[in-house]
């Protein structure tokens, strides 16, 4: 549940935006990539997002068709136009975009909305931190979180902190904790799990105190150094990583999640799924966008068994 876009990517890469000369149009948007991520891998996927009466609205709901991600909940939102991200590559630190998110119709998902949505037959249900910068999509994500852990669907939140869709870091930090409190697993990077607690400090110490918000279980997306895991029994473990060279990194960790939601409804142990996970992010990271360049599990197969094999007993 979340966020959908037109994902505009430089064709020209190394370039600053100034010197692009033509964009790739792709399908984008966190919780979007992990619907499209987790269809490739061979799970079935529902997304509630919400498009506007626009050509990109059909151009988003077209791409999710052909991929099998089931469309018929999303609604339309007349009088708001479907969201849109504009970026440039420039491997392998600078990855500057731009959100188009005024008047977006994702924004205008409703508690109504998620009733109509097949929330209680999920296993998992995703939401993303995005969703809670406005209204009424804040009440409508609290909302689906809520039904979701008073039922038996896991509820994952995926922090998903950008900045520029935030007053400030406060504001964001009070709705987030207010997310977790229903959130069975959250997953972020360290600095998104910092700024959810709106304070510094230890990762250690940040995780401590996350868990003490709601969810049992903490994923920490580490890039280049893997995955670290915080489990109920307050036991923690770091994921390798599969090193490749990167192209482009956004999406990378949608992809990761696509993947560790695999790996859980395959009913693996924590971090065999987060392994999983580093795999799929490793992919997407050599490749030009992120839901049109999710992986299949064949492809997940064949990228690890270039590497070595997946060597389980390493993250058991």
């Amino acid at each position: 549940m979340g966020r959908s876009s037109i994902d505009l990517y430089a064709h020209q890469v190394g370039v600053p935006l100034a010197e692009v000369t033509s964009f790739d149009a792709y399908v984008g948007g966190c919780p979007t990539n992990i619907a499209v991520g987790a269809r490739r891998l061979g799970l079935r996927s529902a997304l509630l997002t919400a498009v506007g009466d626009d050509e990109v609205g059909e151009f988003v709901l077209g791409f999710l068709d052909r991929e099998g991600v089931e469309t018929r909940f999303i609604p339309h939102k007349p009088g708001h136009r479907t969201s849109a991200v504009i970026m440039s590559i420039q491997p392998p630190d600078r990855f500057p975009l731009t959100f188009y998110r005024d008047n977006c119709a994702d924004r205008e998902l409703t508690v109504s909305d998620v009733d109509h949505a097949p929330i209680s037959d999920a296993a998992v249900l995703v939401v993303s931190g995005t969703g809670l910068s406005h209204e009424p999509s804040r009440s409508a994500t609290m909302y689906a979180a809520a039904r979701a852990r008073a039922g038996s669907t896991t509820v994952i939140v995926d922090i998903d902190y950008r900045p520029d869709q935030w007053v400030d870091r406060t504001t964001f930090a009070s709705a987030m904790q207010s997310l977790l409190r229903h959130a069975h697993i959250a997953v972020g990077t360290e600095e998104e799990m910092t700024a959810a607690l709106d304070r510094t400090g230890p990762l250690d110490r940040i995780a401590a105190a996350l868990r003490q918000t709601g969810p049992e279980t903490l994923v920490v997306k580490r890039g280049q150094a893997g995955a670290r895991v915080y489990m109920r029994d307050e036991a923690r473990v770091e994921v390798p990583p599969f090193e490749v060279e990167v192209l482009n990194v956004l999406g990378a960790g949608d992809a990761f999640a696509s993947g560790f939601i695999y790996g859980l409804r395959q009913g693996w142990p924590l971090a065999r799924a987060a392994r999983v996970g580093n795999a799929t992010g490793a992919i997407v990271v050599t490749r030009h966008g992120c839901a049109n360049f999710m992986p299949t599990w064949d492809e997940v197969e064949a990228f690890v068994a270039q590497r070595g094999g997946w060597k389980w007993e390493s993250v058991a």
